[in-house]
């Protein structure tokens, strides 16, 4: 089984095609509309290897809070933040994370996915 990719963006179409893009390098994609709706995935799953995660969202806590409860609950697991109309200097992230700024280019997202899921 591949590694499992979870997408976390409010904007419905622009989710639709994150999925399809990251399912084009062959990896399962599960999607979630919110911090909270990817909160209680991730706590329900073990498959997940990777998160790219919106910062602008609605609920109780925007994907840069998303990350931070990641890195503390599972330390271990890389996540890309993105945005685009917030920007976050490298050294706020935490090594096994980075930061894409949108409107970012399919081999620039491939490239980043597979930095963390190599094939």
């Amino acid at each position: 089984m591949s590694p499992t990719v979870l997408v976390v963006e409010d904007d419905e179409i622009l989710r639709s095609l994150v999925v399809d893009a990251i399912s084009l390098l062959g990896l399962c994609v599960i999607d979630c509309a919110s911090a909270d709706d990817a909160l209680t995935t991730l706590e329900g799953s073990s498959s997940i290897a990777l998160v790219m995660t919106d910062v602008c969202m609605p609920g109780s806590m925007d994907g840069l809070e998303l990350a931070q409860v990641i890195w503390s609950r599972w330390p271990c697991l890389p996540v890309i933040v993105t945005s685009g109309n917030r920007s976050i200097p490298d050294g706020l992230l935490p090594s096994h994370a980075m930061f894409l700024r949108k409107p970012w280019a399919l081999d620039v997202l491939h490239e980043a996915v597979r930095k963390y899921l190599p094939a």
